[in-house]
């Protein structure tokens, strides 16, 4: 599940760049930040990402999720921090939300 979730990261950052001028664009890869001091993106672009991934969790699982929701803010680290922590957070949902 990790790597298809992975794949829909990469899918959402891809759809975000084509709205992005190009020295907005954001890199997927491990040491991409979506917030904190070396975030790469600003605070409409990270909303507009969540969207964007939401309903692709959807059109490609099957699933839908709120990502942003309590458990998002009562962790001690934001799972929104890199593509590994969201990786993981998206999978707990998926998982819960299944079942």
């Amino acid at each position: 599940m990790k790597e298809q979730i992975k794949e829909i990261l990469k899918d959402a950052i891809e759809e975000l760049n084509e709205q992005l001028d190009d020295n907005e664009k954001v890199e997927f890869n491990e040491n991409t930040r979506f917030i904190g001091s070396q975030a790469a993106l600003d605070s409409i672009s990270f909303v507009t990402l969540i969207s964007i991934i939401e309903d692709l969790l959807e059109e490609k699982m099957g699933v839908t999720v709120q990502l942003v929701n309590e458990k998002a803010f009562s962790s001690k680290r934001s799972p929104f921090y890199s593509i590994e922590t969201m990786t993981q957070y998206m999978e707990d949902l998926i998982k819960e939300a299944q079942k």
